[in-house]
C-alpha cells in the first residue's frame, strides 16, 4: 500500500453535503467533500473474550461520544474463548447483520474468512476518506502485513508487542518444591510432576505454543488449526523448506511427553470437556500455572494474588535463553463485514476507537473515577479492576501506543517488578533476523474445500494428542495422519508450496 496524503472530509451531522458524492453511506467510495451524517444508524460489532459486568455501562459512555459526534451508537455482541474456533464463519455463512469485527492473523480467522469473502476490502481513498488519522498513524509496514492478493481487509492494531508466552506460577510451591524459577522445557517438566505427585493439577492442559516455539518452530499463518498444521523453522532465516506437522520429529516427541504428563495427573482427564477460560485454573486454585500473553499473566497474577496473597503468584519465561519474536501488527485488528450496510459509517467509528483518546481510555481502562484514575497526561492507576479491567474487553484491535495509557505503580509489588525485569532483558535479546515465512500468509480459496475437511477430521484426534489422553500415542499419530490425507491433506501442502515458492520470488 502506497502512502499519499490524507483527505480530511468535514464531517457535517445533519448537515447539507458539499461536492460530489453527497452520501457517506454510498457502498465502496471515498467523499471527495463533506460526510453527511443526518441518518442515525445503529452499528452492531463482534468481540472476541467475555462481557465483563461493567462493559455495557462503559460502553454506554462510549456512545454518548459515537451520537455526539457521528450521529450513531454500537452495540457489542461476544465470541467466547471456547466457541469462537466454530462460530465465527458461521457469522458470515449465515450472513447475520453485523458491521465490525475483532480479527487476527493466525489465530482469530483473518485469512479464513478473507478467502471465505466475509471481509470488505479496503482501499487507500476509503480508508483516508472515512479513517484519516488511522491513516495516518498505522505504519506502512503494517498495511503490508494485512495484505492479501494485493487488498488489505482489516486494520492493524499498532503496538509493538511480544510474541513471547510466559507462565504465571504459584510461588508458594515453586518454593515448596525447591526451585527458584523455570527458564527451560526441563524445569517446566519437573515442576508440572512435581505439582501431580502433590495432587495438584499443574496447568489446564498440555503446553503445545511452549514447546513448538521453544524448539524454534512457528505456524504459518493461514493454515489449519490456526497455522498449526505448516510450520517453518523460524531460527534459521536460511531455511526455507515448509515443514508438514505430522513429518516433523517434535511433534511426536512431544506427543509422548505428554501422554507421560498426563498419566502423571499433570491436568484433568476431563480437559477437553471443559468450558473453563485460560485463566480460570489459576484463579480457582485447581492449577499451578497459567500460560498466556506477559499483560495477561500479570493481570490475572495480580487478581490471584489480591485474592490469595499466600499462593506468591509470579512470572517465569521457560524459554528464557531464546532471542525474542515481536509481533506482527496484524496479530490484532479489526474487520468490516462485507455484507454491512454501513460500511462507511463503520469505518469512521473505528477512526473513532482507534484515535480519540477518549475513546481509547474507555475502551481500555474503563469509566474515570470508577475503574481508573488519570496520573499526569498519559499515565493510570487503577482503582478497581474487578467491573471492567484493564484491556481485558477484546479492545486490542484498534491498540494505539501513540496515545495509550501506561500504568503508573506508586507501590509496585514483586509481580510489577518482576515484569520490569523480564521485559528489559527481552528488549536486549530481541531476534535480531527472522525466517522471511513471517510475512507470509496462506490464502486457502483454491483448497477451501479441502481446508474444511482437514480441520473437522483433525478434531477427533488432535486435541487428545496434544493433551496426551490417548491410550497409544504412535498408533493416534497414524490416525489423525490418515484422517487428514482422507480429507485433502496433500492438496493444501501442494499449495503451500506453491504460494511459498511465489511468495519468495516476489520478495
Amino acid at each position: 500500500m502506497i502512502r499519499a496524503a490524507a483527505q480530511v472530509p468535514e464531517i457535517i451531522p445533519g448537515g447539507a453535503v458539499s461536492g460530489e458524492n453527497s452520501s457517506a453511506e454510498a457502498s465502496g467510495g471515498g467523499s471527495t467533500g463533506a460526510i453527511d451524517t443526518s441518518e442515525h444508524v445503529e452499528l452492531k460489532m463482534y468481540l472476541i473474550g467475555d462481557r465483563t459486568p461493567d462493559f455495557d455501562e462503559v460502553y454506554g459512555e462510549i456512545n454518548k461520544i459515537l451520537e455526539e459526534k457521528l450521529n450513531c451508537s454500537i452495540s457489542v455482541d461476544f465470541l467466547s474463548w471456547g466457541e469462537h474456533d466454530t462460530k465465527y464463519s458461521l457469522l458470515f455463512s449465515g450472513q447475520e447483520e453485523f458491521d465490525l469485527i475483532f480479527t487476527a492473523a493466525g489465530w482469530a480467522h483473518y485469512q479464513q474468512t478473507v478467502a471465505l469473502g466475509g471481509f470488505y476490502p479496503l482501499s487507500e481513498e476509503f480508508i483516508q476518506t472515512y479513517a484519516p488519522d488511522i491513516w495516518e498513524v498505522v505504519p506502512e509496514v503494517a498495511w503490508q502485513q494485512a495484505t492479501i492478493d494485493g487488498q488489505v481487509y482489516m486494520v492493524p492494531n499498532y503496538n509493538s508487542e511480544f510474541g513471547q508466552d510466559v507462565l504465571a506460577v504459584r510461588g508458594d510451591l515453586l518454593e515448596k518444591y525447591g526451585m527458584k524459577d523455570i527458564t527451560s522445557w526441563d524445569e517446566l517438566r519437573q515442576f508440572y510432576l512435581a505439582c501431580a505427585a502433590d495432587g495438584m493439577y499443574a496447568s489446564q492442559g498440555g503446553p503445545w505454543y511452549t514447546w513448538f516455539r521453544g524448539q524454534g518452530f512457528r505456524g504459518i499463518t493461514g493454515t489449519p488449526k490456526s497455522g498449526e498444521t505448516v510450520l517453518f523453522n523460524n531460527d534459521d532465516p536460511n531455511d526455507t523448506k515448509v515443514y508438514y506437522l505430522l513429518d516433523w520429529d517434535g511433534f511426536s516427541e512431544y506427543c509422548h511427553q505428554m501422554k507421560e504428563l498426563a498419566d502423571a495427573g499433570c491436568w484433568s482427564k476431563d480437559v477437553l470437556n471443559s468450558g473453563d477460560e485460560r485463566q480460570t485454573g489459576l484463579l480457582t486454585g485447581r492449577a499451578a500455572t497459567m500460560v498466556w500473553n506477559m499483560g495477561s499473566c500479570v493481570t490475572y497474577g495480580k487478581q490471584a494474588n489480591a485474592e490469595h496473597p499466600e499462593w506468591k503468584v509470579t512470572i517465569c519465561d521457560p524459554q528464557a535463553d531464546r532471542a525474542k519474536d515481536v509481533n506482527p501488527y496484524t496479530n490484532n485488528g479489526v474487520a468490516i463485514n462485507i455484507n454491512s450496510q454501513h460500511k462507511e459509517r463503520a469505518m469512521m467509528v473505528l477512526n473513532e476507537f482507534y484515535c480519540n483518546p477518549a475513546i481509547q481510555d474507555l475502551a481500555m481502562l474503563g469509566i474515570e473515577g470508577k475503574h481508573w484514575k488519570a496520573v499526569g497526561d498519559d499515565q493510570y492507576e487503577v482503582i478497581d479492576e474487578s467491573g471492567y479491567g484493564v484491556s481485558s474487553n477484546c479492545n486490542w484491535g484498534w491498540n494505539n501506543e501513540s496515545i495509550q495509557r501506561k500504568e503508573y505503580i506508586a507501590d509496585k509489588t514483586a509481580l510489577d517488578e518482576r515484569q520490569e525485569e523480564l521485559e528489559a532483558l527481552w528488549k536486549t535479546n530481541i531476534k535480531e533476523t527472522e525466517n522471511p515465512y513471517r510475512g507470509f500468509s496462506f490464502d486457502s480459496q483454491n483448497v477451501s474445500t479441502q481446508f474444511a475437511a482437514v480441520e473437522a477430521a483433525m478434531g477427533t484426534y488432535y486435541d487428545p494428542l496434544l493433551n496426551g489422553l490417548v491410550d497409544d500415542v504412535d498408533a493416534s499419530i497414524e490416525a489423525l495422519r490418515k484422517a487428514m490425507d482422507d480429507a485433502g491433506m496433500q492438496d493444501i501442502l501442494d499449495e503451500v508450496e506453491r504460494q511459498a515458492k511465489e511468495f519468495l520470488e516476489n520478495n
